[in-house]
């Protein structure tokens, strides 16, 4: 009585160990997918279109490197007049930008233009949009004259 108590404890072992090592019929490699960052700091890149009395800015290139206070409700840092974080014109950057957040929300835009010869002051409002890119509804004024346009800036 005890060899067939036996046999069964050892089947009943092997039909456990069989059962819960079969996982899948397939051969195929489990992928984990690294966490998403959330996080809203970082290089951006994008383009400035704008109308003046005189001239029209359309599609220029343009990019940031943007850090963020810890609620991230804020955004600041150096802007470029160009697509790669490089200045246009000689300087260490072409100004700075500080945008304040309230969620999806941008209440306050502010761009101190530094390019040697056409330094200028620009504001608006905005929001981030479903893709996470900031648009930027400003207006402002350099060496161009009174600047009303669109600023869209996309996370690299």
């Amino acid at each position: 009585m005890k060899s067939i108590i036996s046999i069964n404890k050892f089947f009943l072992i092997v039909a456990i160990l069989f059962f819960t090592a079969c996982g899948s019929d397939s051969d195929d490699p489990i992928t984990v997918t690294p966490p998403v960052s959330t996080t809203i700091a970082g290089d951006y890149s994008g383009t400035w279109d704008s109308t003046t009395p005189t001239a029209s800015f359309f599609g220029v290139d343009v990019s940031a490197r943007l850090t963020s206070n810890a609620q991230e409700t804020r955004l600041s840092g150096p802007f470029f007049i160009s697509p790669n974080l490089e200045p246009c014109c000689g300087a260490t950057n072409d100004g700075r930008i500080v945008i304040e957040l309230d969620g999806n929300t941008i209440t306050s835009f502010t761009y101190t233009d530094a390019i040697p010869g056409c330094t200028g002051n620009f504001s608006g409002t905005g929001e981030i949009i479903s893709t996470g890119a900031l648009v930027i509804d400003f207006t402002g004024t350099d060496c161009d004259g009174e600047h009303t346009g669109e600023l869209v800036l996309t996370k690299k």
